[in-house]
């Protein structure tokens, strides 16, 4: 018996902690374009583009409606435009994920520079099943255009300065992308399975005996 309870301190230690209070990074990489709709005056059609900012962990939706859920972020996002480094000022996060159909993520926020300011949405769509609600949670996701871009309106402008463009990267809040090693928790289950089939057998042997 001392072995099968050294096999379930085995399992207890190796089972990853859960998760603790905090934020999660938020990162959006990709190149923009192509250009789908407006014009691109400032032509960002195949530039390298990021966004990166975060989020705490245990955020409250400010506003609800039906499957989608919005939040504040913690600060400003750090934007890059090709070699180009911008603040994202006021920045929300809306997260949808509807019975049926792909999930999506809206990244919104303003940009101040050269006198004008231009507020920005990313609009990121994801494979269905990503998300498992609308409540705030870790994801990784592939993005691909023209159903993930992203768009910048001038507002205030007398002929309005518009564009949308396709984003091709990849979206994650608070997690990593997949790879084909296992897990950390993953590895642990394995061993503490390992462990507990030895310590059975062991008994089952002494029992017999």
């Amino acid at each position: 018996m001392k072995l099968f309870w050294t096999a379930l301190f085995l399992i207890a230690i190796m089972l990853p902690a859960p998760g603790m209070a905090g934020t999660l990074d938020i990162d959006v990489y990709g190149v923009l374009g192509p250009l789908l709709q407006g014009s691109d005056p400032i032509h960002l059609a195949g530039v390298d583009f990021s966004a990166t900012g975060a989020i705490d962990a245990n955020a409250v939706p400010i506003f609800e409606a039906g499957d989608s859920y919005t939040y504040d972020l913690l600060g400003n996002l750090q934007i890059t435009l090709g070699k180009v480094v911008l603040t994202g000022y006021d920045p929300q996060l809306t997260i949808t994920a509807p019975p049926s159909g792909p999930d999506t993520v809206v990244l919104d926020f303003g940009v101040t520079e050269f006198s004008f300011t231009p507020v920005v949405e990313a609009f990121l769509t994801l494979p269905e099943g990503t998300l498992s609600s609308s409540e705030l949670q870790p994801f990784w996701s592939s993005l691909s255009e023209p159903d993930s871009n992203l768009t910048y309106t001038v507002p205030g402008q007398e002929d309005a300065i518009y564009a949308e463009l396709g984003i091709t990267g990849s979206v994650s809040v608070g997690g990593v992308a997949p790879s084909s090693a296992p897990e950390p928790g993953t590895i642990g289950l394995l061993a503490a399975g390992l462990a507990m089939a030895i310590a059975m057998k062991k008994v089952r042997k002494k029992l017999a005996g």
